[in-house]
């Protein structure tokens, strides 16, 4: 027969001829040649009637014969040359060549894959071969017209019956679907992204392939695990990942992206350049919005001739040749996409394919992790915030999801809202240490907060020796009004046992004032996303604050809009009207004594 030797950007080759070889960039080709100037099927040489036949397949930059363009088809004189973008080829016989009587006929059966065309077999003989118009590649025992210029445009018509389909009809190899129409074009390789399990050994021992396979994927596995398994820092973890990913394919960018905060835009997460530069890497939406779409890994061993109708300039600009792009699946759900790729020309190979989607179900599994024990530690912060804001009860109904807590806030028509603060505090504070004033505040705040989360108060903050506590923001009851004056009178009563054990230690007690006012205020979650708190804002919470400064010690100052809603239950003396700041009449103001012992107090308050 005869032999090809192929020389191209990338080294000198040379292959056995068949009765019928195809040439291009695809891998699927029998003949692959990198170039990226040549085009994924570029050409055919074929044996006909013992004469090597060369077709163009309607490449972009063309065929050439010894200089001279190739319309349509060409017999291949020996030693002629044969130029393909950069890549140049010559047939160097190398055995007599048969002289078939009979010419192959193509079928004409459009979208076949390379598979089905194999399992048929070779073209069957239907019409009688016509010699060629001028002198082909034939046996040197046979005799040869004086070639002109070593090449001789044929007629296709007289060569075979039938025309070959056109480049738009075919299809390459068993899972490259290429469609030449650019407004139907499709993605290279891809397959399935969801995990493969593994086959019990006695379905396997039989099947050396699969178990080679198989233990690749385990093995991928063990120094995946190995790398980013124990990893908590969630950069330090994306970062791993590639690295590792860099070891076993041979990437020259990555990029990990991910959703953020629950959107559906994707966001560069980590990258990495294996020459170790920090220059931006470019990827194609296309792809990504593919590869997200049918939940299939993709391979491209050109990017600009697989998106020419879309992104194929960009990719083009990008240097963007060959690419392995993978969803990263977590039970069904995309959390985002694993993108490599190569300035060469089909970098990568199915076992690439099959070895990135591996790599990114388990990477995907780590990141799910992650993110799920980020979530943890979150909710282990905001449980420990709200169990110091809010009563054990109602900070459980945050954490259900029963309390909604979000960032903003909304008016309140009705909040009540308590302050208090110890008197003389500043001169016991000249008297005593700081540690021993530091101490002091502890053991009384403990005891303070205690009562108000009892009567299911919320704890708005600690202003020095000052407490601000809230009954009606964020959760409502009938009786916020009368809850606050329980828990005020209960505080009291507590402080007196407080104070006793404080003078069996010879230390001086702690008089305290409290002021109440309800009425209409802003209530919400106010700060950055990272340290919010919960308050309130308007004149109700400031009307609070100076009944509580007009509060002589042991004093539980309200104001007349929150002795309305005590609806009689406590008994009281009205206080001479106070002149407030920003008030521009007397302000009246009652002092609470005690609970009206005509009037009986629900179990549930004071439980």
């Amino acid at each position: 027969m005869a032999r090809l030797e192929l020389t191209t950007p990338e080294g000198q080759r040379t292959f056995e001829l068949k009765a019928r070889n195809t040439l291009g960039r695809h891998p699927d080709n029998s003949i692959q040649v990198l170039d990226k100037i040549v085009s994924k099927e570029h050409c055919i040489i074929e044996l006909r009637g013992g004469v090597f036949i060369l077709k163009d397949l309607g490449s972009l930059n063309g065929t050439y014969v010894n200089g001279q363009k190739v319309q349509g088809e060409v017999a291949l004189t020996e030693g002629a040359e044969i130029t393909m973008g950069q890549s140049k080829a010559r047939i160097v016989r190398t055995a007599e060549l048969p002289e078939p009587t009979v010419a192959p006929a193509w079928e004409h059966s459009t979208g076949a894959t390379a598979a089905e065309l194999e399992a048929k077999g070779p073209p069957q003989p239907t019409v009688p071969l016509k010699p060629p118009l001028a002198g082909g590649f034939r046996p040197m025992s046979s005799p040869t017209p004086a070639p002109i210029g070593g090449v001789s445009q044929l007629n296709t018509s007289q060569i075979i019956a039938g025309n070959p389909p056109s480049s738009s009809e075919r299809r390459l190899g068993m899972k490259t679907r290429v469609d030449l129409n650019d407004n139907k074009r499709s993605i290279g390789t891809q397959i399935d992204a969801t995990m493969k399990g593994f086959l019990p050994y006695e379905q396997l021992a039989n099947n050396p392939v699969q178990l080679a396979q198989d233990y690749e994927r385990l093995r991928l596995s063990h120094e995946l695990s190995r790398e980013i398994a124990l990893e908590r820092d969630f950069q330090k973890l994306l970062d791993k990942i590639l690295e590792t990913i860099f070891r076993f394919v041979r990437a020259d960018r990555g990029v990990i992206l991910l959703k953020e905060n629950g959107r559906e835009e994707l966001v560069p997460a980590a990258s990495l350049r294996r020459d170790g530069t920090d220059k931006p890497i470019p990827v194609s939406s296309t792809m990504m919005e593919h590869v997200i779409k049918e939940r299939k890994t993709v391979l491209t061993h050109d990017a600009a001739q697989d998106f020419a109708a879309s992104k194929g300039k960009s990719m083009i600009l990008n240097r963007i040749s060959s690419a392995i792009v993978a969803p990263l699946l977590h039970d069904d759900e995309i959390l985002g996409v694993l993108w490599l790729d190569s300035e060469s020309l089909a970098q990568f190979q199915q076992k690439d394919l099959e070895i990135v989607t591996s790599i990114a179900n388990q990477a995907a599994m780590f990141i799910e992790i992650n993110i799920l024990g980020k979530k943890v530690e979150q909710e282990a912060i905001h449980r420990e915030r709200f169990s110091r804001l809010l009563s054990p009860n109602l900070a459980e109904k945050v954490f259900s999801g029963e309390l909604e807590v979000r960032k903003g806030g909304q008016l309140v028509q009705a909040c009540t809202v308590f302050n208090s603060d110890i008197r003389g505090f500043t001169s016991m504070s000249e008297k005593a240490t700081p540690e021993a004033i530091v101490e002091m505040l502890n053991e009384y705040f403990e005891l303070m907060v205690e009562t108000v989360f009892r009567f299911e108060g919320t704890l708005d903050k600690f202003m020095g020796d000052g407490i601000m506590a809230l009954w009606g923001a964020p959760v409502v009851h009938e009786d916020d009004a009368i809850r606050s004056v329980e828990c005020a009178l209960e505080q009291r009563r507590v402080l007196e046992i407080y104070n006793r054990s404080r003078a069996q230690a010879g230390q001086e007690a702690l008089d305290v004032g409290i002021g109440i006012h309800t009425g209409p205020l802003v209530a919400g979650y106010i700060g950055s996303s990272r340290a919010l708190s919960y308050t309130v804002i308007g004149d109700t919470a400031n009307t609070s604050a100076r009944l509580c400064g007009i509060a002589l010690a042991g004093q539980i100052v309200v104001s007349e809009v929150t002795l309305e809603a005590l609806r009689g239950r406590f008994e009281y003396e009205e206080l001479p009207p106070a002149v407030l700041k920003n008030k521009a009449k007397p302000f009246r103001c009652f002092n609470i004594r005690g609970p009206n012992a005509t009037v009986t107090v629900p179990d549930s308050i004071r439980s």
